[in-house]
This record gives C-alpha cells, sequence and structure tokens, in this order.
C-alpha cells in the first residue's frame, strides 16, 4: 500500500503544472508499476485503468500490456485479455521469458472454451473483481461460506447485512455480502429481482469501494446501477 503512495504522488508531480519535460517513458512506467502493486493488492479495475494510461503514454510498454491481460483475465474481460497476452507474446522471444504469458493465455483460453461450453456471455464491462475471472465466467457462486436463500428475500438480506457492516465500518466485508447479493441476482436461481434492488447492490457497493479508494471498482458499479435504474441519484 505505501507503493502505490509513492508511485501516486509521482504521478501526481508528473501530471502537475509544477514540472515540465517529463519523459513520456517515465510516466509510462510509473502508471505500469503501479499497476502491478494493484495486481498484488487484488484491486483489478485499477490495475487495468493504470496499464491502460501506461499504454497510452507509451504503446510499447510490454510489462503494463502483459498486467492489464493478468487484470481482464481477473475482471472476466477474457476477450480483451486474450488481445493483450498474444501482443506479449509476439513482443517476446520464445524461452523462458514468455511462459508467464504462455500460461496466462492457456489460462484464458481455458476460460472462453468453459464459457462457450455453458453459454455464458462474455463480458465487455467492468466486472466484479472480487471474484475470479474463471469463477465468474463460469457462474460458480463466490463465497459459499457466506448462506443466503435463493430468493428475492435472501437477496434483500444480503443488503441489510452489507450495510449493517459497513455502518460498522467493515467494509471488505459488506463488499463480500454486496458481491453475494448481486451473483443472486443475476443467476438463474432467483427470478422476479426488483431493479431498484439489484441497481441498489451495485450502488451501495460502489460506496463502500469509494471507502476503500478503489476507484475503478466504483466507477464499474456505479454504471452498472444506472443501467439497471437511471433515476438512482
Amino acid at each position: 500500500r505505501r507503493s502505490t503512495r509513492w508511485f501516486s504522488k509521482g504521478i501526481w508531480l508528473a501530471e502537475s503544472k509544477k514540472v515540465k519535460g517529463v519523459p513520456s517513458d517515465l510516466h509510462s512506467i510509473l502508471h505500469s508499476n503501479r499497476s502491478f502493486a494493484y495486481i498484488k493488492l487484488k484491486r483489478w479495475g485499477e490495475a487495468e485503468e493504470d496499464c491502460s494510461k501506461a499504454l497510452a503514454l507509451n504503446p510499447k510498454n510490454t510489462k503494463a500490456t502483459y498486467r492489464r491481460a493478468m487484470a481482464r483475465f481477473e475482471l472476466g474481460k477474457l476477450e480483451g485479455a486474450k488481445a493483450d497476452v498474444e501482443l506479449v507474446l509476439k513482443e517476446l522471444p520464445v524461452g523462458a521469458s514468455n511462459e508467464p504469458a504462455a500460461d496466462l493465455k492457456g489460462k484464458i483460453e481455458q476460460a472462453l472454451s468453459t464459457c462457450k461450453s455453458a453459454q455464458v456471455p462474455l463480458s465487455n464491462g467492468v466486472e466484479d473483481s472480487t471474484m475470479p475471472g474463471i469463477a465468474r465466467s463460469a457462474g460458480e457462486e463466490p463465497f459459499p461460506e457466506l448462506k443466503l436463500d435463493a430468493s428475492v428475500k435472501g437477496v434483500e438480506e444480503a443488503k441489510t447485512r452489507a450495510n449493517s457492516l459497513f455502518a460498522q465500518g467493515s467494509l471488505e466485508e459488506c463488499v463480500r455480502w454486496f458481491s453475494k447479493g448481486i451473483w443472486l441476482a443475476e443467476s438463474k436461481k432467483v427470478k422476479g429481482v426488483p431493479s431498484d434492488l439489484h441497481s441498489i447492490l451495485h450502488s451501495n457497493r460502489s460506496f463502500a469501494y469509494i471507502k476503500l479508494k478503489r476507484w475503478g471498482e466504483a466507477e464499474g458499479d456505479c454504471s452498472k446501477a444506472l443501467a439497471l435504474n437511471p433515476k438512482n441519484t
């Protein structure tokens, strides 16, 4: 966490009007390296965003491309992840240096195959960073230790528990309960979940993400909330 603060300070300085002539390569590396810190923290949305900024500054930043593939895989953005990792493999020589990228490509292709077999629609937006890419893509249940009835009442219970945990300051735990409720609302196990309730789950989880300074995930949740209920001000 301390490293992200220092990377953020450097990025701010590079982007401020106080410093001129910062090389784009250096600016790109700051974003790319902070993305790796976010990956270690499993903050996939912010990692992807930093990688995209790094590549906008320097399209030849191969590490940023590889790290974005990692983040997109975890976010369930499998097509984008595959495109990124294939670019990396074209840049790296065959041998030990490209083994991690080759392994990642294998995992992505396996997840894509699972999606097609299960007829799961592929993501083209920001996904829930609390669920690993393969598990989400295959529709597996997250946090099985959190028990809820497969009903609208169960979704309501998830919201109530999450709100209570938020009020207590247990932010990470409240995110887990919101995520469980969202998964239940989006699963085939429960029908008739009101769009207003579904929207509130995303909106409230976004506030928890804001408190955690996980801005990418917060933006993604807000966009989903508004897609479900454009009047959610």
